[in-house]
């Protein structure tokens, strides 16, 4: 369980006085850190929140060394010696913080939720051949210091096809952008798939019965897959519309499944980690969901949290929602915006609503970071600040969940792809 380890890491505001003038170095301009020249730079910092298990997650007076888009170096600056050559851009009294990664996000495309509803079950899909670079949304997500999301199908159909991750970086080649060209099979439990036509999947009864169908085709095909790779079988018969949703049951891709109220949240459960024993992460919880937090904190149940952050009980008191979940013992939580259903920049006013409502600040900084990035599988590359990870971070003077302290700069794979004033 994640706790706040010391008072630093919570007081923000008390920051260290800006170290002496560095040593005469080439110049950093900003405007060359948008083409990634230099590629080997360093910035200075009055605090640096790397987030990292491994390491400190908090470094005052702070050096990040990059080159070629990756992380060489982060420690205190005493600790870190820079060649003479290395240009260096001192932040002065900034804060450097890891960049947000949002799993529940459907505007890359340049609109919203995507969603081919004539079929409920729809495993041959996927967002990768909708994204627009040069959508307007891509810009205004990173501006809030969201550098990864995950970018799903809408929720009209119990499966309406698979994500894409991506990094968010503005007009750029799509293939710069592309983590994962699969990033999790989109799943959708109660509610908003629900057949109101009056066909199968009207009733929970339905939708249940639908995606337990597509899961044993999935497993069986899986399975024998497997065993013609492992010679205990002859080859299947290509079926090239189940071959996403074999890669699910082989476990390579995992599944984000939008569910609502405590009795949905349990049925989740009890299908992709009972049943079918997937990669799963349960996105939204929220309606009642909370009541169910304690059955999923016994499965260890990954949480995706939001848009909405709150409910009014009976007695008109406001509970938070992931306040709900952490202290039934949910800590493998984050957060999301469901863009546009909250605008995507807006994913730090989710964290600092939580932390309003209830939830640990560090909790809520770690469930835009590390946390996603775990529950999605690009841990190795985002969510904190550690050598080897791709340099996506941003630059605040304070607070990095309080909405009056907004992102300056920010950097995604050591390149500047947003700073104030470009909107």
């Amino acid at each position: 369980m994640h706790r706040p380890r010391s008072a630093a890491l919570l007081a923000l505001a008390a920051l260290l006085p800006a170290a002496a003038a560095a040593q005469q170095r080439p110049p950093l301009e900003l405007e060359a850190l948008r083409s990634g020249s230099p590629a080997r730079f360093a910035l200075r910092a009055s605090r640096i929140l790397t987030l990292d298990d491994e390491r400190s997650p908090v470094v005052d007076d702070g050096l990040l060394l990059v080159e070629a888009g990756r992380i060489v170096a982060v420690g205190a600056r005493g600790e870190i010696e820079l060649a003479g050559d290395v240009p260096l851009l001192d932040l002065g009294e900034r804060i450097v913080v890891p960049g947000f990664v949002d799993l529940h996000h459907h505007v890359s495309s340049g609109g919203g939720d995507l969603n081919d509803m004539v079929a409920a079950i729809n495993v041959e899909l996927r967002t990768l051949d909708t994204i627009r670079p040069s959508a307007r949304a891509i810009a205004e997500t990173v501006a809030g210091g969201v550098t990864t999301t995950l970018f799903i199908p809408g929720s009209g159909t119990n499966i309406s096809g698979f994500g894409a991750i991506l990094k968010m970086i503005p007009n750029a080649p799509l293939d710069e952008m592309v983590v994962r060209e699969l990033g999790a099979m989109k799943v959708a439990q109660g509610y908003n798939p629900e057949r109101r036509s009056g066909d199968l999947g009207e009733t929970r009864m339905g939708m249940h019965a639908q995606l337990t169908h597509a899961m044993l085709r999935g497993k069986a095909y899986a399975e024998a897959w497997r065993a013609h790779a492992e010679g205990r079988g002859p080859q299947p018969k290509l079926e090239p519309e189940l071959e996403q949703l074999r890669k699910v049951l082989d476990r390579e891709v995992p599944v984000l499944i939008h569910t609502a109220g405590a009795r949905d949240c349990v049925a989740t459960a009890r299908m992709f980690q009972d049943v079918f024993d997937t990669w799963m992460v349960l996105s939204h919880g929220t309606f009642d969901g909370h009541w169910a937090a304690s059955a999923l904190a016994k499965r260890n149940t990954p949480v995706n949290l939001g848009p909405r952050s709150y409910q009014l009980t009976r007695y008109g008191r406001m509970q938070g929602i992931a306040d709900g979940y952490w202290r039934a013992g949910c800590t493998n939580l984050s957060l999301n915006t469901d863009a546009p259903v909250i605008a995507a920049e807006e994913l730090p006013l989710q964290a600092a609503m939580a932390v309003r409502l209830g939830l640990p600040w560090e909790a809520a900084l770690r469930g835009l970071t590390i946390v996603p990035a775990r529950q999605i599988g690009i841990a190795d590359r985002v969510g904190s600040l550690a050598p080897g990870k791709d340099a996506d971070f941003f630059v605040t003077r304070g607070d990095p969940l309080d909405p009056r302290h907004p992102p300056e700069l920010v950097f995604v794979e050591g390149r500047l792809v947003s700073s104030t004033g470009d909107r």
